[in-house]
């Protein structure tokens, strides 16, 4: 869920591949049920609120079928790259 909210917080932002996305913190993480080898997750990722000061909100829940199988907050940083040194 967390590769998958970096990707979103990237996506809201002009020219995302010049930025990185560092998490600060995941809150009420809940694992509701097992998931098995060869089961297709499905996440779905929300902002929680506009993304501020480089800070993004979200809520991700995961799904296998119809179930909710994860579901949780998470709360990153996102920084521009430094341009030295690449």
């Amino acid at each position: 869920m967390a590769q998958t909210g970096g990707l979103l917080a990237l996506r809201n932002v002009p020219h995302g591949e010049q930025w990185d996305t560092f998490f600060l913190k995941i809150d009420n993480a809940r694992f509701k049920q097992f998931v098995s080898p060869g089961d297709t997750l499905v996440i779905k990722m929300e902002l929680i609120s506009p993304i501020r000061r480089g800070i993004v909100h979200m809520q991700a829940t995961a799904y296998v079928g119809n179930k909710i199988v994860s579901e949780a907050e998470l709360t990153a940083q996102i920084v521009k790259r430094s341009s030295h040194g690449s």
